[in-house]
């Protein structure tokens, strides 16, 4: 028997582990956390069940890779090669590119993502923190790198914080699309994704107020600034 090459190994393990994420999303989907089993994803991925655990230590392990399973398509195309904005207007056109992309995939999977925010409080705390490393941080991460060389260029603020800016950019699109396409279930504002991505971007970049921003916060906005979020 051909001895398999560690390269190969990897390619072969990632393969399958995309295809039991896949199997999964399918029937979180279809059947709702609850009442889902490995079994039912094993056999939608054509596995033996005990197969699963090779991968996957639990279900709840299943449902905190799935967010990242679906951003990964977007995180590859934009946030991987796509080059690094190099002035204001580069950010925007590319901020416009990641809102765009990233709307098309909540609006694709709402169902699922429906699934996971409900199921999401009462994951193990193990697979909880497995959710917060794989699409808080790591995805996060990528784009406060972008925004703090922003920073350094010079064509963002210097008082901006990145780490915060890179998590209220997805968010404010986030929180809409949970609204507007899980929750409530219907159109909320009447305007397409066309008219909505643009406005976000420009409401992240250049905010809302017609007048200069004025060069000092608040006594207790400066001293809230001091604190280090955890």
């Amino acid at each position: 028997m051909p001895r398999v090459s560690p390269a190969a190994k990897v390619r072969l393990e990632d393969t399958r582990r995309s295809q039991i994420l896949a199997a999964a999303a399918l029937i979180f989907a279809r059947k709702g956390f609850d009442r889902a089993t490995i079994a039912d994803i094993a056999q939608a991925a054509g596995l033996a069940e005990g197969s699963i655990y090779n991968y996957f230590r639990s279900k709840d392990e299943l449902l905190a890779h799935l967010p990242r399973q679906l951003a990964q398509p977007v995180l590859t195309t934009l946030l991987d090669r796509l080059p690094l904005p190099a002035s204001a207007e580069e950010m925007e056109a590319f901020l416009l590119q990641l809102g765009t992309a990233f709307v098309a995939r909540v609006r694709t999977h709402a169902r699922l993502f429906k699934v996971f925010f409900s199921a999401l409080p009462h994951l193990s705390p193990s697979a909880r923190a497995t959710y917060l490393q794989l699409v808080q941080i790591h995805a996060a991460a990528r784009l406060e790198r972008m925004l703090r060389d922003g920073v350094r260029a010079g064509y963002l603020r210097k008082d901006l914080n990145p780490a915060i800016a890179a998590r209220v950019f997805p968010g404010m699109l986030f929180i809409f699309l949970m609204v507007q396409e899980v929750l409530v279930g219907r159109r909320m504002v009447p305007y397409e994704y066309d008219v909505i991505v643009p406005e976000v971007v420009q409401l992240f970049l250049y905010g809302s107020a017609s007048r200069p921003r004025a060069t000092r916060r608040p006594a207790g906005l400066r001293a809230q600034g001091r604190h280090r979020l955890t």
